[in-house]
């Protein structure tokens, strides 16, 4: 199944630099199209908790390579998620968590 062109939007990818006094630090982003969703139903709250009223999943078909732990940036800014888990299906499907504000640097 392919990602429809108008289901995706602008997303900001970055590596992971470290951290410093429990702050992310990171590379410069690199821009890619994913679709981005809120996790709702899609994910079991057995496995993630409370957490998953905070989750998003982002599924992407481009050809840069996700990893876990790289920070996302939907609106241009700093990430405010990070990739919790991936699952390679015919497109990366993401799941991301959200950085807590004070940490995301």
């Amino acid at each position: 199944m392919r990602l429809r062109e108008r289901d995706k939007q602008d997303v900001g990818v970055y590596k992971l630099l470290g951290r410093s006094d429990d702050v992310y630090q990171w590379h410069n982003p690199k821009m890619i199209r994913a679709a981005v969703y809120p996790a709702g139903r899609s994910l079991d709250p057995k496995v993630y908790g409370e957490r998953v009223t905070d989750m998003r999943l982002m599924l992407y078909d481009g050809e840069e390579k996700l990893e876990v732990g790289m920070g996302v940036s939907l609106d241009g800014a700093l990430p405010a998620y990070r990739i919790k888990s991936l699952e390679p299906w015919a497109h990366q499907r993401a799941v991301l968590e959200l950085i807590p504000p004070g940490r995301r640097g």
